[in-house]
């Protein structure tokens, strides 16, 4: 499968948003005066992630699906793990060494809750902290816990959306829509990104079975030569930058599916910036960037209090909102090259092994980087 590099950028650029908006909050703790965020409501990347989740996972296996059915199921969670699991537990593995240091220097544990480790590290490991099981340890990696919930009904929705009976596909679709809208109705400005367990679920296998249904979309227009120009992705991206500031999210969500669908099939300007240099690099570093950032705000707050003990002004707790944001990048680029990326390799040949014995089993042959 072709990778879609302009799609991989745009994960970058989520990846950031998240970052920037983390590093804002964070930051506010050094100043009294009320600094604004980098990016407004910029947690609404993390629902662009599974709209985005839903697309790729039809683009990349879609097919072995439907010529295979459920034996194409084994190889598919196999390279999910491959592809999560490595970097989940170095970043778990480091934040224990941080915890560790925290607790040995200052007498507390400044990265996370310890009170229940023996208990809440094993459940982080499998991934099963989103589910409202034990103390999410790594706070971004609740998104990863249940986007791996979703993998496990990939086989249910593919019957769902992909089914040959126009009515059911179209009934699946439109729940979806209106588990996402209740969640939001129920919120000041139709808010999205609450910290309950049940809606949190709700808008992720919503938003990436909306997300699977837009490749329906990406379908047709693909095979009808209908692309998209970069009047309608430049217009897309401006109504979600204006929703975000207006701060009323289920618009911005309801614009996702869009966005990748013109992303993937824009050939003009965007398409030409989005496939090479810096946002490709992100793009490719995204998942590094993602997980890997939230110890370093508490450590940011540390090495700043020690050098300037004082409350500062809005501006300097701006700068280093955006200076600890872009710290995480180099880092985030060498957990790429050292962990993420041969992790991924191991646990691949790891279940090439497994499938190759099982004869049920569908090998793993797609690429990775479209993923």
């Amino acid at each position: 499968m072709k990778e879609i590099k302009p799609l991989t950028s745009l994960r970058g650029f989520a990846a950031l948003a998240v970052v920037l908006q983390h590093f804002s909050v964070t930051a506010q703790q050094l100043t009294p005066q009320w600094i604004p965020s980098l990016v407004p409501h910029g947690y609404m990347a993390v629902h662009f992630f599974f709209f985005l989740s839903g697309y790729i996972m039809c683009l990349t296996y879609l097919p072995s699906f439907q010529s295979n059915g459920i034996r194409a199921f084994p190889g598919f969670l196999l390279k999910r793990i491959a592809r999560i699991a490595p970097l989940n537990v170095f970043a778990l593995t480091m934040l224990m060494v941080f915890g560790v240091t925290s607790q040995v220097l200052l007498g507390r544990n400044i990265f996370f809750d310890d009170t229940s480790l023996a208990f809440d590290l094993p459940v982080n490991m499998l991934m099963l902290q989103g589910l409202g099981i034990g103390t999410n340890l790594n706070g971004p990696s609740w998104s990863i816990s249940t986007e791996f919930a979703a993998y496990f009904l990939f086989p249910v929705f593919i019957l769902l959306v992909f089914n040959a009976r126009r009515f059911v596909s179209v009934t699946a679709m439109v729940l979806a829509l209106a588990a996402l809208c209740s969640v939001a109705f129920q919120t000041a400005r139709l808010g999205l990104g609450g910290m309950e367990v049940g809606d949190r679920l709700i808008e992720t296998f919503s938003e990436f079975v909306l997300g699977m249904g837009s490749f329906i979309l990406y379908r047709y227009r693909y095979n009808t030569g209908w692309g998209a120009s970069d009047l309608e992705l430049g217009g897309l991206i401006a109504a979600a930058a204006v929703g975000l500031v207006a701060g009323i999210d289920l618009p911005v969500a309801l614009l996702c599916p869009f966005i990748v669908v013109a992303t993937a099939l824009n050939r003009g300007f965007f398409a030409r910036i989005l496939s090479g240099g810096i946002p490709y690099f992100l793009g490719l570093v995204s998942f590094s960037i993602y997980l890997i950032h939230d110890p370093f705000r508490s450590l940011g707050v540390l090495v700043f209090h020690a050098i300037h003990p004082e409350p500062t002004s809005a501006a300097v707790a701006l700068i280093f909102a955006l200076f600890g944001s872009l710290v995480v990048i180099p880092v985030s680029w060498l957990t790429y090259i050292a962990i993420e990326r041969p992790g991924r390799q191991v646990v691949r040949r790891w279940a090439e092994r497994v499938t190759n014995r099982n004869p049920t089993a569908t090998r793993l042959s797609t690429s990775d980087r479209v993923l």
